[in-house]
C-alpha cells in the first residue's frame, strides 16, 4: 500500500525513468503511453519528456545510467534515421517517401 501511495507521487517523467529503467526491453513512445493511460495529443509530449528525462537520468547517475534510443526505422525499405536531433518519429522515409515509419524505441541502461 505504502508503494502505491509513492508511485501515485511520481512526477509523469519520473514513472518514464522508472519505466524505462525497469523493463527488460526497448520501449516505443505509444507503449509508454498506454502504461501511463496518456491518450490524444498528450502522446506528442511524450517526446518531449524523454528529452528531458535523458538529462536527469545522466545527472541523477553521475554518468553511470544513460537513456538509449534505436532510431526510428522505415519498415519499407530499411532506411534508418540516424540524424535525429531530437527523439521524435519521422513522418515519412526520404528515401523512398513511405510512411510506414517503426517509431523510436527507448531504455534506460548503465554504461
Amino acid at each position: 500500500m505504502l508503494e502505491e501511495y509513492a508511485e501515485n507521487q511520481l512526477t509523469r517523467r519520473e514513472k518514464i525513468m522508472k519505466i524505462l529503467e525497469e523493463s527488460d526491453h526497448f520501449m516505443t513512445v505509444d507503449e509508454l503511453a498506454y502504461i501511463l493511460e496518456i491518450k490524444g495529443k498528450e502522446r506528442r509530449r511524450l517526446y518531449e519528456d524523454i528529452t528531458h528525462v535523458a538529462k536527469s537520468v545522466r545527472a541523477l547517475s553521475q554518468g553511470r545510467k544513460i537513456l538509449v534510443m534505436q532510431p526510428p526505422q522505415c519498415r519499407k525499405c530499411g532506411f534508418v534515421f540516424t540524424n535525429l536531433k531530437k527523439p521524435s518519429k519521422p513522418r515519412r522515409c526520404p528515401k523512398c517517401y513511405s510512411t510506414w515509419i517503426e517509431p523510436p524505441k527507448f531504455k534506460i541502461v548503465k554504461r
